[in-house]
């Protein structure tokens, strides 16, 4: 059985429900099933819905045939998949990006898709092919076989916050690396010696340009060791801030201050903190990293890492707009943090390369 490539499809050659069936190994019926919400009722396996949402993401397949014809011409639709919708982050990120759109003459469809492929699939399906370009969060998401496919049928493509992870697709991140560097340095600065990290488990691994490098380097130059008990991975929330936090605090030799992979774990350790009675900065120092509102309104006030998520979902907006319109883009766009130092750390104000006002 000749199987046709994910990039032999065009919109000149909108793929069929036969080639899904073909690429998923399976029948055209069951492909009508999956893709018609109906295969819980004859109980296809999970294996297989798997399988058929997999093959009809690659193609760009819809059974949608009005948006299929749309993709004919322009849609001036952009999708932007974020990996949450409760992150307010995020959400900041797409209000700007929106903004961007709307001046430029596109709409913007936001779907939520959890860093699951399963749902990434599903979430392409259902937009089928009306829109013009994507813009994708998240780790799994970013690294989603679909992406160079949907290049190669002429869809623009950025992913955000993560490199860039095919030709022809850009990137558009926040020094992540220098933003982890500039806050353990600055705790490091303040007398303290074991200092924890909180981590998601997408990052816990530590292969270059992500906040625990940037930690880990801090350490090195100060001549601290790397402590992997220090480094807690956890659920990326509130509540898993404060597990967390319980887990470091149960220690033998327990840190006395935190660098978060973000505010909400930050936050969810502040607490927790308050609720075990230790006081904050006296007893335990916070920095937290993204710079959301709310840290202005945490008792203490979160220290954190700060970009502008204006000027990031701006510029993904130009990047993926300047993709469509086929212009030459750089790779790789690098945005600038700093550190913002509020109450929660006990230190003084510093500017945007961690270094201390004269």
């Amino acid at each position: 059985m000749n199987r046709k490539s994910t990039g032999e499809h065009s919109a000149a050659a909108a793929p069929t429900s036969a080639d899904v069936a073909r690429l998923a190994g399976v029948s055209q019926a069951t492909i009508s099933l999956v893709l018609n919400g109906r295969d819980s009722a004859v109980r296809i396996s999970p294996e297989t819905r798997e399988r058929v949402m997999s093959a009809a993401a690659q193609l760009g397949y819809t059974p949608n045939h009005a948006a299929r014809s749309l993709r004919q011409r322009s849609t001036k639709i952009i999708t932007f998949i974020l990996p949450t919708l409760e992150n307010p982050y995020f959400l900041e990120i797409a209000s700007a990006a929106q903004a961007e759109a709307s001046l430029r003459g596109y709409s913007v469809t936001i779907i939520s898709s959890r860093n699951e492929l399963s749902e990434f699939h599903t979430a392409l399906l259902l937009q089928g092919a009306a829109y013009d370009g994507i813009i994708v969060a998240g780790h799994n998401n970013c690294a989603a076989p679909e992406l160079p496919a949907l290049v190669k049928r002429g869809v623009g493509v950025v992913v955000l916050q993560e490199p860039s992870p095919a030709p022809g697709i850009q990137s558009v991140r926040v020094d992540l690396e220098r933003g982890g560097y500039i806050a353990t340095r600055h705790l490091i600065s303040l007398g303290h010696r074991r200092i924890a990290h909180f981590t998601q488990a997408l990052r816990s691994s530590h292969g270059g340009h992500d906040r625990i490098d940037g930690y880990m380097h801090a350490l090195s130059e100060a001549g601290l060791p790397f402590d992997e008990d220090l480094v807690v991975v956890t659920e990326n929330s509130l509540s898993g801030g404060v597990l967390a936090l319980d887990r470091i605090l149960a220690l033998d030799v327990p840190p006395t201050a935190l660098f978060a992979y973000n505010d909400r774990l930050a936050i969810g350790a502040l607490h927790r903190l308050r609720k075990r009675g230790l006081r904050v900065p006296d007893d335990f120092a916070v920095v937290g990293f993204d710079g959301i509102a709310f840290g202005g309104f945490t008792a203490p006030t979160l220290t954190t890492v700060d970009s502008s998520r204006e000027e990031l979902g701006k510029l993904a907006m130009q990047a993926v707009i300047d993709a469509i319109d086929k212009k030459e883009g750089r790779q790789d766009h690098l945005l600038p943090v700093r550190l913002l130092v509020r109450e929660s750390c006990g230190g003084t104000e510093v500017d945007s390369e961690g270094m201390p006002h004269n």
